[in-house]
């Protein structure tokens, strides 16, 4: 599994950033150009996943919801999650989730489940030790990566940015757990 195999790091404004190319530029650029500076101003934490001579992976979390005014169509939006959000005495017009801001693994390393180990280990974070209350895991998908996130539990959350150049999806923990 990645975390046996590589160092899991928590990023911080003196961590030498080993060399990485995921082959996307906006992803690279973010890493070296980027996160340090979103961590200090405490806007997102990153972690990177290293060998001994080079960054395997990185990804980010910072802090979500998913609102109904965000969905456009509230009824559409209950119809399709009404099972799985808990009801309220007025019911609730936003949920809380974490964000994935990026995730990328190099070139070197892709095609060995890395990407699947950093979202499944993201999910047992947020479930077992869920210490702010978060019942969804979202993203904003890069186009390319769609089908990853569908073949690990995502879904669209609307379908108002099917022709954008990312789609917001979203998993729910509560499928995780026994209620």
């Amino acid at each position: 599994m990645l975390f046996d195999e590589f160092k899991l790091i928590r990023l911080k404004s003196d961590t030498n950033i080993l060399p990485f190319n995921c082959g996307n530029t906006d992803l690279n650029g973010f890493l070296f150009d980027d996160a340090k500076n979103y961590a200090n101003q405490l806007l997102a934490t990153t972690f990177i996943i290293q060998s001994e001579t080079e960054t395997v992976a990185y990804f980010n979390y910072l802090n979500d919801k998913i609102s109904h005014t965000e969905i456009g169509n509230k009824k559409t939006f209950l119809d399709r999650i009404s099972s799985i959000l808990p009801q309220g005495k007025d019911g609730y017009t936003s949920y809380p989730a974490v964000k994935i801001g990026r995730l990328a693994v190099s070139q070197n390393f892709k095609g060995n489940g890395y990407g699947r180990d950093i979202l499944n280990f993201t999910k047992a974070l947020f479930v077992d030790n869920n210490r702010t209350g978060c019942k969804f895991i979202t993203v904003d998908a890069y186009r390319e990566s769609l089908d990853f996130y569908l073949k690990n539990g995502f879904k669209y959350l609307s379908s108002r940015d099917k022709k954008s150049d990312t789609r917001l999806m979203y998993f729910n923990l509560g499928s995780l757990n026994d209620y």
